[in-house]
């Protein structure tokens, strides 16, 4: 029988908020024990990080140059229906193959029911985390854990029937509330944005409720539960209070935890680079089904069986600016961060010795005249690595990010150096 899928997803919540993932002071015992039961991957990033494009591209398996929709949205009926050349979604897919779908919770593609859902539940963004609009009266999560919980026990009676449910939670997404009691852990300890930390305690307490359902109703051993998010979170600490829209990592690393009782390997951690696009092939995957040949992203299930298979080197994000516009891809390897513009500074970063990006390495050989910069010529690291981004727009035909490499090559080239090689890792 096909496994059923417990999709659960928060919104811009950093990869390093669990203690699965590292942080000393945040308590989050459900998601570790989720973590400690499956896989967790070390590095997931999102294709944009920006709600609306990372949701499109999560359900679509594509980039957004090619679903086209690279801004949060507002006031569309349905943004994939209208906007994207690609109409078929993940619970499109799953639906044909007798899947019964539910979505309950933030949806951010559109202010009507999109139609792909047996039960819809969702809401396109905004208008708070309390049901009623009162701190501390109805908190939103709550409600759609309940929501799950009645699908969950709906289903149950129907056991022949595979189905796929996301709970799409909007927190900690700005502004940073939760229930009074969450706060407590993190008053008067010095801890910056409590109330984000708050909203991760209250959502891991639901997503512990929906772990004790599916015990209580049998339904564990026969479900895939994956926990993940659609970008992270800044908190304006960058230059002219950037807020998402950059490629540091705290807003393209995402927490990535896959429970599947009798296939993954308890407290397993993946090391090699996922991507939100590699959720849509993995369901699929994990249906029994071939993702479509357009999907950009690659099935994480062997890895989930506990396999090392060839894999890419190195994670791709794309972005714009936030107050101009102007297109940035990424490259990300284990050891360095290049990011690229069409106009504007590029960057380097070393993310063994410089892991909060800190420190931009990027410097071009100095032309005549020019003042030695504050740290030295990193080119033999930059231009690899700029080859190496060039290879991968090239494949995904991101015209953006073909551009942005040639600029940098010629950048390069017009200075007196660059060479070719291997890029670093």
């Amino acid at each position: 029988m096909r496994p059923n899928i417990v999709f659960l997803m928060s919104d811009q919540q950093r990869w390093d908020t669990l203690g699965c993932y590292g942080n000393a002071f945040v308590e989050t015992p459900n998601l570790d024990r989720l973590a400690a039961q499956g896989v967790r991957f070390g590095t997931c990033t999102t294709p944009w990080p920006v709600c609306t494009p990372a949701r499109a591209s999560l359900w679509t398996g594509v980039y957004p140059h090619v679903h086209g929709l690279v801004r949060n949205l507002y006031g569309e009926p349905n943004a994939i229906a209208s906007r994207s050349p690609v109409k078929a979604t993940i619970f499109h897919l799953l639906r044909e193959a007798g899947y019964v779908s539910g979505y309950i919770g933030k949806w951010h593609l559109g202010e009507e029911d999109p139609g792909m859902f047996d039960v819809w539940n969702g809401f396109n963004s905004q208008g708070g985390h309390w049901v009623d609009g009162q701190t501390d009266g109805i908190y939103k999560p709550d409600v759609q854990t309940d929501a799950t919980i009645d699908f969950l026990e709906e289903r149950a009676r129907h056991p022949e029937t595979p189905f796929v449910v996301v709970n799409s939670f909007y927190p900690p997404h700005d502004p940073y509330t939760a229930p009074e009691r969450f706060f407590e852990p993190y008053r008067r300890k010095g801890v910056p944005f409590a109330g984000y930390y708050a909203a991760v305690s209250a959502i891991d307490e639901n997503v512990g409720r929906m772990l004790a359902a599916l015990d209580e109703l049998g339904l564990s051993d026969n479900t895939v539960v994956v926990y993940t998010s659609d970008h992270g979170d800044t908190f304006k600490y960058r230059d002219d209070g950037m807020h998402k829209h950059v490629c540091f990592d705290e807003a393209i690393c995402v927490p990535l935890i896959v429970r599947w009782p009798g296939r993954v390997h308890p407290g397993s951690v993946v090391a090699a680079p996922a991507s939100l696009l590699d959720l849509l092939p993995t369901m699929l995957g994990v249906a029994g089904l071939e993702a479509p040949e357009y999907a950009h992203g690659a099935s994480l299930v062997p890895w989930l069986d506990g396999e090392t298979p060839s894999w890419r080197e190195a994670s791709y994000v794309q972005t714009n600016t936030r107050y101009d516009g102007h297109n940035q891809r990424c490259l990300r390897t284990e050891s360095w961060k290049l990011v690229l513009g069409e106009t504007g500074p590029n960057h380097l970063y070393d993310l063994v010795h410089d892991p909060e990006e800190e420190n931009n390495l990027y410097r071009a050989p100095l032309m005549d005249g020019e003042q030695p910069p504050t740290y030295p010529s990193h080119t033999h690291i930059i231009e690899p690595l700029v080859r190496a981004l060039a290879r991968v727009a090239r494949q995904f035909d991101d015209d953006a990010g073909v551009r942005a490499a040639e600029r940098a090559l010629a950048e390069l080239a017009t200075r007196g150096e660059g060479g070719g090689g291997a890029p670093p890792g």
